[in-house]
């Protein structure tokens, strides 16, 4: 057919009123001849619509078309997908009841019609966003951008009611809405003359079908090589090769926030099936939460997370019913490769996840071992109500604060109560306890390390293929047992269980950065910052290595980058102070301290300053001595910090007295005794040897 497609011949701002209703009236006429020949189009768009040079609109590409009774009787559960369970259409054209699943009918076609109205009469779409998650957001529950004061309110009406939610309330008919146009034309004439019979229609319909069926024979192969690209339009060797993905966070179509948790939940799930995969990079879900609505486009994600593909989606809950959408997009093309909805009741949710993950690997065409393929096919369901705490759980420990990681723990508790053989819910609780130990500081070490072992004890005997609760062990087995061999034996089981948790290789780095084994542990920290680039956590344990190995200018700038990473966060910048003060950069290590330190405490800054400037580095560590031990040096709280003032002021006696005291106190940090660049001064007396071998720090 010669002509041109709708969409090239709509202007910046809209085709005039006479040329919208011009054409609106055509594509319902053609539109209201399908349905009477029993046939939804259900890709309808300007794109599939023609207008010849005379000016006759032509609706083309019937190849989404499914005849009426076959949708009415087909699979009801997922009529609005393919047999694949592939999301019909195009995204921006879609009605809310096919994004969420139900059968497509005349009244989807409907919806279409009314998308193509607002485009021909605005020249821009109802709901445009930056990802396909944000987009049917939209689509489900938010209201059009208003159209202009130019478009009549007439026409504004009709467009409105073809683009109501519920189908319902939408025009029945093609000719309703060709006929509420008619209404508007201030040049329509006399009522049109009685259109052909639908058996002399229908008798030209099927030599046309005829046509069809022959030119499809001809062309089978080129058929079967489209399909075989998949929905992105992607053929042979012109898809991409995927080593690395990241999965957005999921939207949440609930249209209740209090659901995000769940949303978030779903995410982080997915993300656990697929980092089961050695051979395929996933991002971590710390660095993937910040693009939660994101306005970014697929590409800038993807560049700054360093993958070849991104995953996004959607999730609904409705009672006891969960439906995730996800679909895989090639970021350098900005083109879908693969699409699909999946449906299960709550408790079956874990076997979901799997099989999304299942489907993706599979598109991607990743060879998986036969140990993989047991993990991640393997059956799994839950106690829905226990899951419901986990993932509350979840949400308020990834805040990273005292108050998340309470609420977190009385989830996780609430959790073993109702299902206690779940391994899940016991290292959710390890988790917690851990981050009340090792990063907020809110737990005295010695009881919450003791909670650590506790229950990842407790999670390893519900299920010991968990490679969280073998991290969690060997931090537990390392700070409060400083049992070295058994803690690195739980860290590499933990990496060889899961490669792709990052906080497996975060554990396994302190570990070798204390034990001097510094490359190793520089290693183990770019793993983990492949897989987390936007955590904050592990980029301060990267600094710490690079301070361990005297690199002190990558040691500050990596610092510096946990800083861009968090602003508000007092972690890098304290990181920052102490290297600081360890090259002997006091004025900036105390610009920093007075930046961070409550207000009550700034006055120490001033005094330390104050002895900095009049007795330069020697005056400086005394008064920080005066500092530690104002209290009494029997009580004070980091015998360790007085044995590294002693060491600076040559008191070399106090020194070791003092680390004896955090040897019997036993002191968490002991364990950085061989590697903290304050104490080489004590490394050739047998003392300090004496106390690095009873901590039981292996040698170099």
């Amino acid at each position: 057919i010669e002509g041109q497609p709708v969409r090239d011949l709509i202007p910046k701002g809209g085709l005039p009123l006479s040329m919208v209703l011009l054409y609106g009236k055509q594509i319902a006429d053609a539109l209201a001849f399908a349905h009477e020949s029993g046939v939804i189009h259900r890709d309808l768009k300007t794109a599939n619509v023609m207008v010849t040079p005379e000016g006759r609109v032509k609706v083309l590409d019937f190849g989404l078309a499914k005849r009426i009774q076959e949708a009415e009787l087909g699979a009801k559960k997922d009529l609005g997908l393919t047999a694949s369970g592939m999301v019909l259409g195009t995204p921006n054209y879609l009605p809310p009841e096919i994004l969420l699943g139900a059968k497509a009918e005349v009244r989807s076609d409907i919806w279409s019609l009314g998308v193509m109205l607002y485009e021909m009469a605005s020249g821009r779409l109802p709901f445009e966003a930056s990802s396909m998650a944000q987009l049917t957001g939209a689509i489900l529950n938010e209201t059009p951008t208003p159209l202009s004061g130019r478009v009549p309110t007439g026409l504004q009406m009709v467009i409105a009611r073809c683009l109501a939610k519920e189908p319902a309330e939408r025009y029945r008919t093609a000719s309703e809405v060709r006929a509420a146009l008619e209404g508007l034309d201030p040049n329509a004439g006399p009522a049109r003359a009685r259109k052909p019979t639908r058996r002399l229609w229908l008798a030209v319909a099927g030599a046309l079908i005829t046509v069809l069926a022959v030119t499809l024979a001809l062309r089978t192969a080129d058929i079967q090589k489209w399909v075989a690209g998949g929905a992105g339009g992607a053929v042979g060797t012109d898809r991409p090769r995927i080593g690395s993905l990241a999965v957005l966070p999921l939207a949440n179509l609930s249209g209740d926030p209090t659901q995000e948790y769940f949303a978030d939940g779903m995410t982080e799930e997915l993300i656990t099936n697929l980092a089961l995969i050695h051979s395929l990079k996933v991002i971590s879900r710390t660095s993937v939460m910040p693009f939660k609505q994101s306005k970014k486009s697929v590409r800038d994600i993807a560049s700054q997370l360093g993958v070849d593909a991104i995953v996004e989606g959607s999730v609904q809950r409705a009672g006891d019913k969960v439906r995730i959408s996800a679909q895989l997009i090639d970021p350098a093309k900005d083109r879908q490769l693969w699409a699909k909805s999946y449906e299960r009741e709550v408790k079956d949710v874990l076997s979901l996840q799997s099989e999304v993950a299942r489907d993706i690997v599979s598109e991607i065409k990743l060879q998986l071992s036969p140990q993989e393929i047991a993990l991640i096919t393997k059956r799994k369901t839950v106690n829905p109500e226990a899951y419901e705490m986990y993932l509350r759980g979840r949400y308020e420990w990834s805040k990273v604060n005292d108050e998340g990681v309470r609420k977190a723990i009385e989830y996780y508790q609430k959790s073993i109560a109702l299902n206690p053989g779940d391994a899940r819910y016991s290292s959710g609780l390890a988790d917690a306890y851990l981050l009340q130990t090792w990063v907020l500081g809110t737990l005295p070490q010695k009881e919450g390390m003791a909670k650590v072992k506790e229950y990842a004890q407790r999670a390893l005997a519900a299920d010991d293929s968990a490679a969280e609760a073998h991290s969690s062990m060997a931090i537990a087995l390392f700070f409060e047992d400083w049992n070295w061999t058994e803690a690195e034996r739980h860290a590499k089981r933990a990496i060889q269980l899961n490669p792709g948790y990052s906080t497996a290789h975060l554990v396994y780095s302190v570990m070798l950065a204390a034990a001097g084994r510094i490359n190793e542990a520089i290693e183990q920290d770019r793993l983990a910052m492949d897989l987390d680039p936007l955590s904050l956590v592990v980029s301060w344990n990267a600094s710490a290595t690079l301070f361990y190995a005297k690199r002190y200018d990558d040691a500050i700038a990596r610092a510096k980058r946990g800083v861009e990473l968090d602003p508000t966060s007092t972690l890098p910048l304290g990181r920052l102070a102490r290297i600081q003060e360890a090259i002997g950069n006091y004025d900036a290590s105390l610009d920093i301290l007075k930046k961070i330190l409550p207000q009550k405490n700034k006055p120490i800054v001033a005094m330390l300053r104050q002895a900095y400037a009049t007795g330069g580095a020697n005056g400086y560590w005394r008064k920080m001595l005066e500092i530690e031990t104002m209290g009494g040096e029997a009580k004070a709280k980091d015998p360790i910090r007085i044995a590294m003032c002693y060491t600076k002021l040559g008191e070399r006696d106090k020194a070791l007295a003092a680390l004896e005291r955090a040897y019997s106190q036993h002191s968490g940090d002991m364990v950085f005794l061989k590697v903290e660049p304050s104490f080489e001064p004590l490394h050739a007396d047998p003392r300090f040897q004496s106390i690095v071998k009873r901590v039981g720090i292996p040698p170099a």
